[in-house]
């Protein structure tokens, strides 16, 4: 599984980290994964806690990609 994150919709509200700081980190304040067409790996056994993190934000700016 992989997730992507858009960085101009990411807002900051730091959900994602809240709910799934396995997998979600910050940098200055907003997703640190956050770039233009950047797919990340998530780490196995941490599936469902990247799902979490990305239900967990308000903007919708992470995909999941399976």
């Amino acid at each position: 599984m992989k997730l992507r994150v858009a960085a101009d919709l990411c807002c900051g509200a730091q959900r994602c980290v809240a709910a799934a700081p396995e997998v979600y980190r910050l940098a200055g304040g907003f997703n640190a994964l956050a770039g233009a067409e950047t797919e990340y790996e998530v780490p196995q056994g941490f599936e469902q806690k990247a799902v979490r993190g990305a239900r967990a934000c308000p903007e919708s700016a992470i995909k999941i990609i399976d």
